[in-house]
């Protein structure tokens, strides 16, 4: 099973752009990413195809929800406060913390 590590931010954010927030997997989340990328292998036989597809998974989130936590649409059908972007077919879960951290499901 592949993994995602840890996401990388840039130091350096324009001025007019607001603080980027951290992302924080929950243990659940881990697993489902890793389900993907299983998935993906077992369908293309390809790791390097499976590890460029989850790292532009990873890119996609780590650009877009850190700058842009309520970009996704609300989502109260998966619970309380939680939002849902897609990448390429998946839905990606997430909430918006007390700390303004992001917790992807």
């Amino acid at each position: 099973m592949i993994l995602l590590s840890s996401m990388r931010h840039s130091n350096r954010q324009p001025q007019n752009m607001p603080q980027a927030k951290k992302i924080v997997f929950s243990k659940k989340a881990a697993y489902r990413l890793g389900k993907i990328a299983d998935y993906i292998y077992e369908q293309s036989r390809s790791e390097d195809l499976t590890l460029v597809y989850m790292g532009r998974l990873q890119e996609y989130m780590s650009d877009v929800l850190p700058r842009f936590p309520e970009a996704g649409r609300k989502a109260d059908e998966y619970g309380k406060n939680i939002r849902k972007i897609v990448y390429r077919g998946y839905s990606i879960l997430y909430r918006i913390n007390e700390a303004k951290q992001l917790a992807a499901k």
